[in-house]
């Protein structure tokens, strides 16, 4: 029998993830990393006004040759002179300063007999003519009022933050992220520190999906173990789906056609999941549904499986949540031996994609080789091995 395509429970996924909330923020430092849900566009211009670049003086325009002019006011940042320069006159103006009217040029302080502190003197001398537009930092340079600041989809960076603020901005309309629940399940998984005997392994899927969440734009707010008891997974799911800070529940284990699958166990018997096994490698035994109005994502068990299907499967529909633009695959050639791959599935091997575009094979187990790679190399369910030389796609990571 013929195994549901990666393709078509990426499209699964989706549909039971569905689109994130979103809500208006304060353009402020918690702004940071978020991702804007509609554009932004300048409230005003920027520079708001033509103003100086720097500290010296704001030159009218002058005779030929003429060096020495009458000054005939000053001008701090914040301020806006009420007079209009006259040729052969001069301003003292500060870095940011609006400039008077009639300034055609400004003049470094360091290019002047002027003293850089106290009184602005009665005249000032310029080591050289003035230059038109020379230090004048025009009224809507950088950007107009109505101009795009920022597209939806885009995440506020500091920068973008800093130019949105200065064209105006005070808010902008952002997703909301994705407030996940991690339940590792497994009777063999011990917790940090607990000596796991003779039968038991060291939990790490939790905390681990946890940070591909994070990374994803996510908040996890519960990240824990369950044993393989129904009764107490059915009992925690309850009480997640129920929380007010969970949008969506991850499980790891218990997802196989084997006698203790206790999440296959506890959901399969209701309506609303289904559990397939994909044509994928690693990563193939899968479920999700809902439980109540929460959607749940059933990963497999293994680290490198839980790991490869959160980025190959959850991650696209994550971003495709939270507005965040498509990951894509890129090609590279593939360097090293040839090595047999499993034909009739995706196999996703971990990688390392070098800065000359080759991409080779991490060397190791499973997750060594995973902990040294920065990318996954795709190979389609035909191919049945990889050939030094061979175009591949990748996925970084």
């Amino acid at each position: 029998m013929a195994h549901p395509s990666v393709a078509d429970h990426r499209i699964a996924l989706r549909a039971v993830i569905g689109p994130a909330a979103t809500e208006t923020i304060a353009l402020d430092r918690h702004a940071h990393r978020r991702r804007l849900a509609a554009p932004l566009r300048a409230v005003d211009d920027l520079p708001r006004f033509d103003n100086s670049a720097m500290d010296g003086y704001a030159a009218a325009p002058a005779t030929v040759g003429q060096l020495t002019f009458t000054v005939v006011g000053d001008v701090a940042a914040g301020d806006a002179a009420r007079f209009a320069l006259q040729p052969g006159q001069a301003a003292r103006v500060m870095t940011g300063a609006r400039l008077p009217a009639g300034t055609v040029g400004v003049v470094p302080v360091e290019q002047t007999d002027a003293a850089r502190t106290g009184p602005a003197p009665r005249t000032v001398t310029f080591t050289a003519p003035v230059e038109p537009d020379r230090h004048i930092r025009h009224r809507a340079e950088d950007i107009a009022a109505g101009m795009p600041v920022a597209d939806a989809g885009d995440l506020l960076s500091p920068a973008l933050i800093a130019l949105a603020r200065s064209a105006g901005c005070s808010d902008a309309i952002v997703h909301v992220p994705t407030r996940v629940a991690v339940v590792a399940t497994g009777a063999e998984l011990t917790v940090p520190g607990e000596d796991p005997g003779r039968g038991g392994i060291h939990e790490s899927n939790s905390d681990m999906v946890a940070a591909l969440a994070s990374a994803a734009g996510c908040v996890p707010t519960h990240v824990e173990t369950c044993s393989d008891d129904p009764d107490l997974l059915r009992a925690r799911l309850d009480e997640l789906a129920a929380a007010p800070d969970v949008d969506l529940v991850i499980t790891t284990g218990g997802v196989s056609a084997g006698a203790y699958e206790v999440v296959r166990q506890v959901c399969e018997p209701r309506e609303s999941f289904s559990f397939v096994h994909l044509a994928m490698q690693p990563g193939g035994p899968q479920g999700l549904g809902r439980w109540g109005d929460t959607p749940v994502i059933c990963l497999p068990g293994t680290p490198v499986g839980a790991f490869v299907s959160f980025a190959m499967l959850v991650r696209p529909a994550l971003d495709e949540r939270h507005g965040a633009p498509a990951r894509g695959a890129s090609s590279a050639a593939y360097v090293g031996r040839s090595r047999p791959t499993r034909a009739g599935k995706v196999q996703f091997l971990s990688a390392v994609l070098a800065a000359d575009g080759t991409v080779t094979v991490t060397d190791g187990g499973q997750l060594c080789g995973l902990a040294q790679a920065n990318a996954l190399i795709e190979v389609p369910e035909g191919v049945d091995q990889l050939v030094d030389g061979d175009v591949v796609l990748v996925h970084s990571l």
